[in-house]
């Protein structure tokens, strides 16, 4: 067995000489010394636990912890009574196993030893996966800290679970664990649930680290997260590890973009028709034919939101005729047949696919993890996935236009608004169409209301609010949750609602554009691994605003200008120095407000009433939509 000391020895130097090189400490963490300072509001017994090797980091106490490196390997020398007692260990191990558990303490799901330390040396020698031991845990005071925020998260979901081997390194990942998995939110787990994701959460772990996943910052539960959104939670517990291995490597940019702090790479214009040289001298890169599918939701009888579509890609086949076969299919249901809809369309060899509806996204990253030759689209914003392109108009825009037409016509110094639904992109048009607003009328506010709700308590039309004529509203001719955005209206004498302006989405901009970069050649020129947005605006034509009252001519002429100032970036709809509610100050990076900052926006103006909604204020579709595309931070108040 001394031979197993010399090599455990070897081992534990070559972290000693690591950690030195990194300026770090090149012994074990010491609990005492971690817990100086900090306010510990509960110790509770765990009993006899299978602790994650990995996660024994350290000892309680400083006796004995510069006998081991940082990976707990021995540091003592060989002729040492330390190492005559390891080695019997190692012999015990081999001939019987060690089947006294370590006592322990769990701070942060971390373990720090208090008996047992050789033990631990040993069993991690021989890489034991798990080491029983009698645990302690301590409870630190909740802080604002993002370690402390995740560990309760891990609290809430140990008392459903008793999972402990799974760690992330951001919020809502134990939350959204609990969904991939199949449970309710407060499903607790049986023993065979634990057990099968034991399994297949150790296999997983071995084939991410197999893969380069050390070098990357990221947990394996963070990995392990991209993947379930992909494969489903029964199919990858029946899978094998090669198998695992493969449908990893698919994903591998899915996970190496979150890493990146500027994951999303925004296409505020279409890029001009020049195309890489390469391109020029292959002809064979350019397809003469694409076979191109739009799927929706809804049908366009029903909805204003398909009928633009549609026709958008009535214009895109006048572009290009004779070159595309097109394929439009309505009433897609994202949970029921949008992934069977997609993996058909992908296997009869699709180059194309439009999804036209937010909640198509899931199904859309699914399948195109699997067919990587067809490209697939989702119209929304703000997805970080390489694998799923996007494409969204910039709403905020056309909404700066609207609110200044809400503050030269009305005659009171509030107008309403109702937003559809807390996700990307939504605060910033609230914002800018508040903007608009007090670039007229500078006392005014916006009463703020939302259709997302359960019960949503107050009228939409606000009919309640005598002093509200004006009011940016979402259509009433929609089918419910349509999330079509209808523009400037007023409520007349009878109570009927009347347009006034309305913004129009231009998608054949879009389609045409899109079509055009793919038979040019383009479509891959400097993407570099990133997630790519399409956000396209005034200035490529994306948008208009289509007036149904006839307006002074100065207050027409002033609209048009600006929105020609828009298009040509000459007037900033954010500059520095603005306030959020409460009149905080909101500074932008530098002079005005990136595309990104805009984009990520989830604060509301000091001049709207009104606040985002909570999330148990929120109907069940919209809380579906939350977990595809809404802001982080209402994310985080489901925690």
């Amino acid at each position: 067995m001394i031979e197993d000391y010399r090599s455990a020895l070897r081992a534990g130097q070559r972290a000693y000489r690591a950690c030195v090189a990194r300026g770090q400490s090149p012994y074990l963490a010491v609990l005492d010394d971690i817990l100086n300072g900090v306010n510990i509001v509960a110790q509770e017994p765990l009993g006899l636990v299978d602790i994650p090797a990995e996660s024994i980091v350290g000892t309680k106490t400083s006796g004995r912890h510069t006998a081991f490196a940082a990976n707990f390997m021995p540091l003592l020398e060989e002729d040492t009574e330390f190492a005559i007692k390891w080695s019997n260990l190692c012999e015990a191990h081999l001939e019987e196993g060690i089947h006294t558990p370590i006592i322990a303490y769990e701070y942060l799901n971390k373990f720090y030893v208090q008996e047992g330390n050789k033990r631990v040396s040993v069993l991690k020698y021989y890489e034991a996966v798990t080491i029983p031991g009698t645990v302690t845990r301590l409870v630190p005071a909740r802080n604002d800290t993002l370690e402390n925020k995740i560990y309760y998260e891990f609290l809430d979901f140990y008392k459903l679970s008793k999972i402990n081997n799974v760690q992330f390194s951001r919020l809502g990942g134990y939350a959204k664990l609990q969904t991939l998995v199949c449970k309710a939110a407060s499903e607790v787990w049986s023993d065979d649930d634990r057990l099968n994701f034991s399994a297949l959460y150790t296999m997983f772990s071995q084939q991410f680290y197999a893969l380069g996943g050390s070098a990357l910052g990221l947990t394996p539960g963070d990995a392990l997260l991209v993947y379930l959104s992909v494969y489903r939670y029964s199919d990858a517990c029946q899978s094998t590890p090669s198998q695992v291995r493969e449908n990893l490597a698919k994903l591998w940019d899915e996970i190496k973009i979150l890493t990146e702090p500027h994951a999303v790479e925004l296409s505020l214009e279409p890029k001009p028709g020049s195309e890489p040289l390469l391109n020029k001298l292959n002809i064979f890169s350019k397809p003469s034919q694409l076979k191109v599918v739009f799927l929706h939701e809804y049908n366009a009888k029903n909805s204003a939101w398909v009928r633009g579509h549609e026709k958008g890609i009535e214009a895109l086949k006048k572009e290009f005729p004779d070159r595309l076969i097109i394929t439009n299919r309505e009433n897609v249901s994202p949970e029921v047949d949008a992934e069977q809809i997609m993996e058909e369309v992908a296997h009869d060899n699709a180059d194309v696919v439009f999804t036209t509806s937010i909640r198509m996204r899931p199904a859309c990253l699914k399948v195109a993890a699997q067919h990587t030759k067809t490209r697939f689209l989702n119209c929304c914003l703000n997805a970080p996935h390489p694998l799923v392109r996007t494409y969204y108009p910039r709403t905020y825009e056309a909404n700066y236009l609207l609110g200044m037409l809400a503050g030269i016509l009305n005659l009171t110094d509030r107008v309403g608004y109702v937003a559809a639904n807390p996700v990307y992109g939504v605060p910033a048009a609230v914002n800018a169409f508040a903007r608009g607003l007090r670039t007229v009328r500078p006392n005014s506010h916006i009463l703020l209301r939302w259709a997302c709700l359960q019960e949503p308590g107050k009228p939409l039309d606000f009919s309640d609010c005598p002093d509200i004529e004006l009011f940016y509203a979402c259509s009433p001719f929609e089918p419910t949750g349509s999330a079509r955005e209808y523009g400037l209206c007023r409520r007349m004498p009878d109570g009927s609602i009347q347009p006034v302006a309305l913004p129009v989405w231009k998608w054949e901009v879009f389609y045409i554009g899109i079509i055009r970069s793919i038979f040019e050649g383009t479509w891959d020129s400097g993407s570099s691994g990133k997630a790519i947005n399409y956000w396209w605006g005034f200035r490529s034509d994306a948008e208009r605003l289509d007036y149904y009252e006839t307006l002074p001519k100065g207050t027409q002429q002033l609209l048009d200008l600006l929105e020609k100032n828009l298009a040509a970036n000459e007037f900033p709809i954010f500059p520095a120095g603005i306030f959020a509610q409460g009149h905080i100050p909101k500074a932008p990076t530098a002079d005005t407000y990136t595309p990104k900052e805009l984009m990520e926006m989830d604060w509301l103006g000091e001049c709207v009433e009104g606040s985002l909604p909570r999330y148990d204020q929120l109907d069940v579709r919209t809380l579906g939509l939350l977990e595809i595309n809404g802001l982080s931070s209402l994310k985080e108040t489901t925690l």
